[in-house]
């Protein structure tokens, strides 16, 4: 149940109706008002040439009412997760109303505007108390919490804080119920914390009787506004609850369909909704899930990864018909469903201020080679092309593994470059031999194809001691009779050997 500050708060529905009542009441009084001895003379008055015009009284804008759920068991769980708890709170609170704000550990929405379609607080706490109860369920989370509401964001947020699940309805009330409190509800740091006890204050009753500007003084401005925030004496910017972005859409056919040309015209008006969807929301789809369904069968799944994200109909379209040109399905398509499975913000591109100016050799480079990239996995699938990633590791056969192409980065050697960064100390070839190939000595060189001629080093490489596989050698920059420039190695131990274990160029 709520509890109420006063007999007089508990009265949320029905309001009186001010068309009623009251106004037939001062009609009859301003008749009676007229004193049957004074004789009428409207027909005789001469109207003022300048009549004063009568003041209307403002109409009082009506005030906002914040209901708060404070959960304190959030405080013992990692910060995603609280925030994802608190993600699902607000998508719930969303039933309810349309102004929401998320809070440290708790969840602040308007209820005032919907307080006669629910049938009062009573009936909207009773409601919103089921669902939040069942979401912590199904976390594992403590299903106890509590809740206040008042007209100000932070008011009920305090009172949530201090547990007497309050209800507030009018902001003059609000010094009285939120004075009762202890400072703890504030959640100050410990060294304003500590001051505030050494200066004797208990409870913000206290604060209330000290002058604003010894507290900003001490406490600083933001404290100050904390309080008149609560007090509704300053202004509250709502940062209202946007939910995370999401895109379903789906068709389902008129007939069934096994010629997969025929479904490109549906699926390019999809495609088309979902750029003016992205459009409208300045956002980008680097992810992209296009389902084909079947009678009695599974659905057909078709991703679509792209290394650079992006909301072009045309560039979409084009990789969705590469997928299509090889794909093979089991049986005829019936439905469609295209679904966003990542979103990106939309990177905006900056036109030159020259008129006729095209984008770098650079840039324009980078967009071919992504492009390109996103082309040839959506010919071959996305576990034929992967891409090299670095390892911390010394050993060679070790320091890089194939990974699944991510987005296209600028690396610091830009294509088209001045090349002016220096080379690196220790250079690796990109051609690395899954086994190095021995190589031959004769009358004291060294043969491949061709004689071989040593340019640069040694670098020694000695690791993988402690795995009984140990690596002992001497590595080389060389260079075959043809041009060709390999990387070679000389063992340290055993017999010595030479070996070729790959190719700069």
């Amino acid at each position: 149940m709520i509890k109420s500050t006063s007999p007089t708060q508990l009265t949320l529905l029905p309001q009186p109706d001010r068309r009623s009542g009251p106004h037939k009441e001062n009609h009859s009084a301003l008749r009676s008002a007229l004193s049957p001895a004074q004789p009428r003379e409207e027909h005789t008055r001469s109207r003022p040439l300048n009549p004063v015009p009568q003041t209307v009284p403002a109409k009082k804008s009506r005030q906002s009412l914040w209901y708060c759920l404070y959960l304190p068991q959030l405080s013992a769980v990692a910060a995603d997760e609280q925030r994802e708890c608190l993600d699902s709170l607000a998508q719930l609170a969303q039933q309810f109303s349309s102004a929401i704000s998320l809070q440290p550990q708790a969840v602040v929405f308007e209820i005032r505007s919907g307080l006669k379609y629910f049938g009062g607080a009573e009936s909207l706490h009773a409601s919103f108390k089921e669902r939040v109860r069942a979401l912590l369920a199904t976390r594992s989370l403590s299903p106890e919490f509590a809740y206040a509401a008042c007209p100000t964001i932070e008011g009920s947020l305090l009172l949530a804080r201090g547990g007497n699940n309050t209800l507030v309805y009018r902001k003059e009330n609000l010094s009285s119920s939120l004075g009762q409190l202890s400072i703890e509800t504030l959640q100050l740091k410990p060294e304003p914390h500590r001051r505030l006890i050494n200066m004797g204050i208990r409870r913000l009753g206290d604060l209330w009787r000290l002058p604003p500007a010894g507290l900003r003084r001490r406490f600083g401005s933001d404290f100050l506004a904390l309080i008149n925030k609560a007090l509704g004496k300053a202004p509250e910017p709502i940062k209202n609850y946007l939910p995370p972005p999401a895109f379903v859409h789906s068709y389902e056919l008129p007939y069934e369909v096994e010629n997969l040309n025929r479904l490109r015209p549906v699926v390019d008006e999809m495609i088309a909704q979902l750029c003016d969807f992205l459009r409208h929301r300045e956002l980008c789809a680097s992810s992209i899930e296009l389902s084909l369904l079947h009678e009695r069968r599974e659905a057909t799944q078709v991703d679509i990864s792209l290394r650079q994200a992006s909301r072009s109909q045309q560039h979409l379209m084009l990789l969705i018909d590469t997928h299509l040109d090889s794909l093979q399905i089991p049986a005829p398509v019936t439905a469609l469903r295209l679904k966003v499975t990542q979103f990106d913000a939309f990177m905006s591109h900056s036109e030159s201020l020259l008129i006729g100016a095209d984008e770098s050799p650079a840039e324009s480079t980078a967009n071919s080679l992504a492009q390109f990239m996103e082309r040839l996995q959506a010919r071959l699938g996305n576990e034929q092309v992967k891409s090299l990633s670095a390892v911390e590791e010394h050993c060679p056969e070790y320091a890089s593994e194939s990974v699944r192409p991510g987005r296209y980065e600028t690396y610091p050697l830009a294509l088209g470059g001045s090349g002016d960064a220096p080379a690196p100390s220790n250079p690796r070839p990109l051609w690395l031999l899954d086994e190095p190939l021995l190589l031959s000595l004769r009358g004291g060189s060294l043969y491949h194809r061709q004689a071989i001629t040593l340019l640069s080093g040694p670098e020694r490489i000695e690791a993988r001691w402690w795995s009984g596989d140990e690596v002992c050698r001497d590595y080389y920059i060389a260079r075959e009779g043809g041009g060709s420039r390999l990387w070679i190695y000389r063992e340290r131990s055993g017999e010595r050997h030479w070996y070729l274990h790959g190719y700069f160029a």
